[in-house]
């Protein structure tokens, strides 16, 4: 029997869910979508025996969490030493170094060849680079809608208004079709090939119990296709904000030299749905390719705001910061905004 003083790490347990959400509400914050509705955290963390969530108890109280989703998660054929870290929170003045020992714990539990995190705190890369990741803040790149007069989500300054925003469809001789894809409609095509292209690895499993099956938000899927092979997969999620809308472009998967082939087809998409925009945060993904696709790097334009939180919605640009380590896989790492917890619900309250 375990003494009652001992620090235990451990996957956190089901029966432990109501303790978890008191540490965040006193610890944190008590908005924070886990403290009042579990929906999200049992889609994203919750295993067949545990949660997917290192936690720290001392005499029978959680003094630290960290979260992981692995990304067999999704789909379990997928390998399980590929993970991203997610919400990290520890009481040091219960146990100084308490926070290291529950990401020591993952490291033992998981043992993973790739670890992922974004939405990195500033003050926390140093610590994450002592560790051996690779840090930095992501790219973030805008294709702005042509066929609106008026921007209310994004600000974009006067004088690229009007000497930029009306350009026309980038000349390209036309060899691939754009086609929403639903998940009976994805399993009937062999897309094995495209999944080779980067690190982390996913699936068509992957895709729609991540994507298609999400229990709040609502993303679209469309195929980068010539003739009846699919080439490319292209996740959308439209954003209401008002009366406006904004798309996200928040995972691709696919070789980087078709990524250019999206133009056109994104343009069509702006247009259908009336959208401002169209933005893209990743790493990984060449400048060269996301320009010859139309997109440009927000940091480019002095004055321009594209968004990124919704919920609420705050009219400022963020930077998002990632790290990752890699061992053994020789596989680019290629990272997108819906890896990771970084495109969950923060509020129900704020859902369309």
């Amino acid at each position: 029997m375990k003494a009652k003083n001992k620090l235990i790490i451990s996957l956190l347990k089901h029966r432990d869910y109501n303790k978890f959400s008191k540490f965040i509400k006193d610890q944190w914050s008590h908005t924070h979508i886990f403290v009042y509705d579990s929906t999200i955290f049992d889609w994203q963390h919750k295993g067949s025996a545990s949660y997917h969530y290192m936690s720290a108890f001392l005499e029978g109280d959680l003094i630290g969490v960290h979260g992981v989703i692995p990304l067999s998660h999704f789909d379990s054929h997928l390998p399980k030493d590929q993970i991203f870290l997610a919400f990290w929170l520890a009481n040091e003045d219960r146990v100084i170094g308490v926070g290291l020992q529950l990401y020591k714990g993952i490291l033992k539990e998981y043992n993973p060849r790739f670890i992922g995190a974004l939405g990195v705190n500033s003050k926390v890369l140093p610590v994450f680079k002592w560790q051996g990741f690779t840090t930095g803040t992501m790219n973030h790149h805008v294709l702005l809608s042509p066929y609106i007069n008026e921007f209310k989500v994004a600000i974009v300054p006067n004088y690229y208004l009007r000497d930029n925003i009306k350009y026309k469809k980038i000349t390209q001789t036309v060899s691939h079709s754009f086609v929403r894809f639903d998940k009976f409609k994805l399993k009937r095509y062999d897309t094995r090939l495209i999944y080779t292209h980067q690190t982390p690895t996913k699936s068509d499993v992957y895709v729609i119990n991540r994507y298609l099956e999400h229990p709040i938000y609502q993303y679209v899927v469309y195929a980068l296709m010539k003739e009846d092979t699919v080439d490319a997969l292209c996740v959308i999620r439209p954003v209401k904000v008002k009366n406006s809308i904004i798309l996200r472009f928040v995972d691709y998967i696919g070789s980087n030299d078709l990524f250019s082939k999206l133009n056109n087809h994104l343009l069509d998409l702006l247009k259908e749905y009336k959208a401002e925009y169209i933005d893209i945060y990743s790493y990984g993904l060449p400048i060269d390719v996301l320009h010859e696709s139309g997109f440009i790097n927000r940091n480019s334009i002095p004055n321009l705001i594209i968004p990124d939180y919704f919920e609420p919605f705050e009219k400022k640009n963020v930077e998002v910061n990632y790290a990752y380590r890699c061992l053994g896989v020789n596989i680019p790492v290629r990272l997108f905004k819906a890896d990771g917890d970084q495109d969950r619900p923060s509020r129900l309250l704020w859902i369309q």
